[in-house]
């Protein structure tokens, strides 16, 4: 589900639709553009570094644009997309499910920010089994065949290109539910704490169990309230100010019924963990402000049309039962380049 916003408006915008147009939308053939980046080193193994909600985070959170939000919806949604795009024959030129470009950004290389709020315990506790927590996930997929899948999008290499560093920190949220605003706050404050943005950073805001999420009232991560359930995380970018663009997603405990397909999690709560976390990772990397690779006729991104298939990976030094990406080049669902 993609949701684009007016830069003159926070929350209403329109809804790229669910169902197929009468026409399809032709491949545009330019070369993906992106600002440079750093390279970051690979990480997974540092310590976790703690950071306070800034004073004026409110207030930035109050004052921030979104330029949209694309959102994994729930088990049941995702069954529905996977039976219309199973497989296509490789033969097929511009095939319907193909992702085009629009001429956005996309991302060669950035630092991935886990951000874990409200866990003493740490984050294969909260988020992970077996010892194994997002960062380390993170780390196989960027050393690993997996994430290079994004290649024939944005025209460099991902290997190696995507580490990851770790965060945590505390925040209060009314009856147990975070709101945007409660999220821009603590993307805000870390952006203000490790002083990267633009399209060198992508923060992933994880959120303990027991936590709900609700970008409006009736759009939330709500497993407590089924009326409003309709979505497991989302990735989206935000400007704080004229020069202060930042990519993120929200990362809920994914460990639940409507999050994790049944029989999904032979490894633990890591791998509903990992497989969302490749999702919004992957999406960010080829469509990060929801205006570069995705496919119209659907509303899709190159997650999106895989998300209901899920299989054993080795990534460097674990195995992991995750979903698989959409590649234009085999007309289906990949997990490597």
């Amino acid at each position: 589900m993609r949701i684009m916003l007016g830069r003159d408006s926070r929350y209403s915008g329109r809804l790229l639709p669910a169902t197929p147009l009468l026409a399809a939308v032709a491949l545009f053939l330019a070369a993906c553009q992106s600002e440079p980046t750093a390279l970051p080193a690979d990480a997974g193994s540092s310590a976790t570094r703690s950071f306070e909600l800034t004073p004026d985070a409110a207030i930035a959170a109050r004052t921030a644009t979104m330029r949209g939000t694309h959102k994994l919806g729930t088990v049941q949604s995702r069954v529905s997309m996977s039976s219309r795009t199973s497989r296509v024959e490789a033969d097929i030129i511009n095939s319907p499910f193909d992702l085009s470009y629009f001429g956005g950004a996309t991302v060669h290389g950035a630092t991935s920010f886990n951000v874990y709020v409200n866990c003493a315990a740490g984050p294969a506790s909260c988020w992970g089994s077996h010892g194994l927590t997002p960062a380390n996930f993170l780390s196989d997929l960027n050393q690993s065949a997996f994430i290079q899948v994004t290649n024939q999008y944005t025209g460099s290499d991902a290997k190696g290109h995507f580490g990851v560093d770790e965060l945590s920190t505390t925040a209060t949220f009314t009856k147990h539910t975070a709101t945007i605003d409660d999220v821009f706050g603590i993307v805000f404050s870390a952006v203000s704490f490790t002083h990267v943005s633009g399209y060198k950073g992508i923060y992933h805001v994880f959120l303990p169990k027991g936590t709900d999420m609700c970008i409006d009232a009736t759009t939330c991560y709500s497993p407590d309230n089924p009326n409003t359930f309709v979505f497991c995380a989302f990735h989206g970018s935000v400007d704080f100010s004229a020069t202060l663009h930042v990519l993120f997603s929200v990362e809920p405990f994914q460990g639940i019924g409507g999050c994790a397909f049944p029989g999904q999690t032979p490894h633990g709560v890591i791998d509903a963990t990992a497989s969302t976390l490749s999702h919004e990772l992957i999406e960010t990397i080829t469509d990060p402000d929801l205006d570069a690779w995705f496919n119209a006729m659907f509303g899709t991104e190159i997650a999106d049309q895989c998300s209901g298939f899920s299989s054993n990976q080795h990534l460097r030094a674990h195995d992991y039962v995750i979903q698989s990406e959409y590649s234009n080049r085999v007309r289906g669902c990949a997990s490597d380049t």
